[in-house]
């Protein structure tokens, strides 16, 4: 996988959850769209990824299965209305390819598109009275 023509920037993900198979366009994405289904599931970590190489564990909140009208995609369940602008940013698919994609040339009606959903873990940044509590204690435990 080389992502520029003068391959210089080679890179190797490191071990751990399985990768999703496209990337993302970042790495707080929410959405993601596989034209082509995953055998991922529900509940699963999962790491999502940039073409840069930069990677996050998150996990499957929901994987819906979709269909395509004559309207655009629906969620093949009834779901309520999907954000299609924010999938097609997360998903790095241009909005008119998304909302047409049973006429682009990538398609393959024997394949069941997917819309992930992401949760992302709480991350705690620490405040400075944390900060200042770890120090004191490093300097008690010296």
């Amino acid at each position: 996988m080389s992502c520029c023509s003068g391959g210089y920037c080679k890179f190797k993900f490191e071990e751990g959850p399985p990768l999703v198979d496209n990337s993302v366009t970042n790495l707080n994405a929410v959405y993601q769209f596989l034209p082509y289904g995953t055998i991922l599931e529900e509940g699963e970590l999962v790491r999502i990824w940039m073409e840069s190489g930069q990677s996050k564990t998150v996990t499957l909140a929901e994987k819906i299965p979709l269909v395509f009208t004559a309207i655009g995609p629906e969620a093949k369940l009834g779901q309520a209305v999907l954000p299609w602008q924010l999938i097609a940013l997360d998903s790095g698919i241009d909005y008119e390819d998304l909302m047409d994609w049973e006429h682009h040339p990538l398609y393959n009606p024997e394949e069941t598109s997917v819309l992930l959903k992401f949760h992302h873990p709480i991350v705690v940044k620490p405040s400075l009275k944390m900060w200042f509590l770890k120090l004191l204690y490093t300097l008690r435990t010296l």
